[in-house]
């Protein structure tokens, strides 16, 4: 006989929150102990609510954390946090702090015939 169904929904907090809380950060081994499940299990509930496997799922969650702090950050700097408008103003829109020059073309020396022994 096998052991009883584990559900994440009968874990006394919501296992789902402590999952989307955990794997932002934390891998697949740590997550199934944190939520006292087999790695097989976790797995498979996830397969089951979402059609993803953990890393898929992992990754959306991630993706989800990137932009809300990007929008944190917009908040931030439209707020009028100066440094964060100019952190936003370097990675988003690819401005710096010194400008670079690029020369092209040829560049011809001459010599005169009596510094050549200099």
């Amino acid at each position: 006989m096998a052991r009883p169904r584990k559900e994440l929904e009968d874990i006394k907090f919501d296992g789902w929150e402590q999952l989307d809380a955990l794997i932002i950060w934390a891998n697949e081994v740590y997550c199934a102990e944190q939520l006292n499940m087999n790695i097989d299990t976790l797995a498979a509930r996830i397969k089951e609510r979402t059609g993803l496997s953990f890393s898929e799922y992992k990754e959306q969650k991630k993706e989800r954390l990137k932009i809300n702090l990007r929008k944190k950050q917009y908040d931030v700097a439209m707020a009028g946090n100066v440094s964060m408008l100019i952190w936003l103003g370097k990675n988003e829109l690819g401005q710096s702090d010194k400008r670079e020059f690029e020369q092209t073309g040829t560049i011809n020396i001459t010599i005169p015939k009596e510094d050549e022994n200099l």
